[in-house]
């Protein structure tokens, strides 16, 4: 049998969320790399890079009560298997809680490939999740176009297609991939954090970051972020709506008609029935 490292943390306060009519023990759960400060992933994704900091695995169970056995099981496709247990202190109607894959500890060990996470809720198995974890030595390059070209590579694997990947002379890294999606759904928003986390993991010393969207080669979308912002996003300082709408700036540039669509709000609520 193989050797368990487990990891116990000890509940010291839990997010207690407005009671739902769903009477289920799993509300909602999601794979991710970060909460922001209301306990809430700050996206939701299946596919991670081994240069990832962790990678959390977020529950919202109804009904735990003082002294409940929270566990999670990451499996690798080969080895150990990995724990992270929590451990309920009070009675609570409804709860947040995350189960945590930590990369930096184990990162010379962690093999790459398909992995699986299994919840429990006082030993009895309610959720598993497939997800894919890529291998990446980004961070082992010996020049900054050995980083770029490797980090191309890694975003085209999630499914992104790059089209350039630089810093310019005002100290500013870009990122120009084409649209995921026609519509903002979740893929697009994830495609938009990989993006800033890519430009952060390349370019550390970048004092902006942007990230543009060619959509249907007839308009690019830019998302322009200061690092400090997006530093504090990381760490789960701002809320998810506190960053996208108040610390991202956006821009819409018409390709066709080769100018800048003023009236942003307008273009997203027309073109994606959002107000944005």
């Amino acid at each position: 049998m193989s050797k368990r490292l487990v990891l116990v943390v000890i509940w010291l306060a839990i997010l207690v969320y407005p009671v739902l009519a769903n009477e289920d023990v799993i509300l909602d759960y999601a794979l991710c790399v970060g909460l922001d400060q209301d306990g809430l992933p700050l996206e939701r994704r299946d596919i991670f890079i081994t240069e990832e900091e962790k990678i959390l695995c977020w529950v919202f169970v109804s009904e735990v009560h003082k002294g409940d056995e929270l566990r999670w099981e990451f499996q690798p496709p080969r080895g150990e298997v990995y724990e992270s247990i929590l451990i309920v202190e009070e009675d609570n109607r409804y709860v947040g809680a995350t189960g945590e894959l930590s990369l930096a500890i184990y990162r010379n060990t962690i093999p790459p490939g398909e992995w699986k996470v299994n919840f429990y809720l006082n030993g009895e198995k309610y959720l598993e999740l497939p997800f894919t974890l890529l291998e990446s030595n980004i961070g082992e390059s010996e020049t900054l176009e050995e980083a770029i070209q490797k980090t191309v590579v890694v975003i085209r694997k999630l499914g992104y297609e790059v089209l350039d990947l630089n810093v310019d002379d005002s100290n500013q890294a870009y990122l120009r991939m084409n649209m995921v999606a026609p519509t903002l759904d979740q893929r697009v928003w994830n495609q938009i954090g990989i993006g800033f986390e890519s430009l952060k993991r390349v370019f550390p010393q970048s004092s902006w970051f942007l990230v543009q969207l060619i959509l249907d080669n007839e308009y690019v979308l830019s998302f322009q972020v200061r690092a400090y912002d997006f530093d504090m996003w990381r760490k789960g300082n701002l809320n998810t709506d506190e960053f996208w709408k108040k610390k991202v700036h956006r821009y819409v540039y018409d390709l066709k008609n080769k100018e800048e669509i003023q009236d942003v709000s307008s273009f997203y609520l027309e073109k994606f029935e959002v107000i944005y």
